[in-house]
């Protein structure tokens, strides 16, 4: 009698807790259909960056937020060593209409904080993870894109150049160096920019040779 009773307690215990979990369960995709920002805050918070991620490009595909949720979801990707997720939220970002108002408010709010302006920093970075996934020349015409009338100091060529002369890429460090040298032959870069130019490609003249 007793053992029939342990039974039917830990029987009732096991369909309580299977209830539970399919109520959390259910709870958690209605909330993640109807509430991705709450998922992505709370997913953030939790350090579940890849969730986050996705949560926020859910918000962001949905029209029901602001160009802050795409660019949450290209940061979050970002920490989370999730490259093609960098690659694929970063592109959205910056392909958004929205971008080269945002960067430039940012630009303004965060001026003397970083070396890079907030345009080159985000085509750097997503230019750096198309490199990491293999699309070397995406990467490359990307950075490149936002360079071409102006070559500051620090910019979007220039991480992707870090990142190639960290990885020991000669190979790719030859491509750089000839695309840089058509654009300095193309004298399309601001006079004032040129000696910038000009010690990117020495750098990579010594990195190649």
């Amino acid at each position: 009698m007793a053992r029939q009773i342990t039974k039917l307690v830990i029987k009732t215990m096991l369909v309580t807790l299977l209830s539970i979990v399919g109520l959390a369960v259910v709870f958690f995709l209605i909330l993640s259909l109807t509430a991705p920002a709450a998922m992505a805050r709370l997913t953030l918070d939790l350090g579940m960056y890849t969730q986050s991620a996705w949560f926020s490009s859910l918000q962001y595909a949905d029209g029901k937020g602001d160009i802050e949720n795409i660019e949450l979801a290209m940061n979050c990707s970002s920490l989370a060593g999730d490259e093609e997720g960098v690659a694929e939220y970063g592109a959205a970002f910056i392909a958004d209409e929205r971008f080269p108002a945002y960067a430039a408010a940012r630009e303004a709010e965060e001026a003397g904080k970083y070396s890079e302006v907030y345009t080159q920093f985000v085509y750097g970075r997503v230019g750096v993870a198309h490199y990491r996934i293999g699309q070397k020349a995406e990467g490359l015409e990307l950075t490149l894109s936002v360079n071409r009338t102006s070559f500051d100091e620090y910019n979007a060529v220039t991480d992707l150049i870090n990142e190639v002369i960290l990885a020991g890429d000669t190979a790719f460090g030859g491509e750089i160096l000839t695309s840089l040298s058509e654009l300095r032959s193309a004298a399309t870069v601001a006079a004032e920019d040129e000696e910038n130019l000009n010690a990117a490609i020495e750098n990579l003249t010594i990195f190649t040779t």
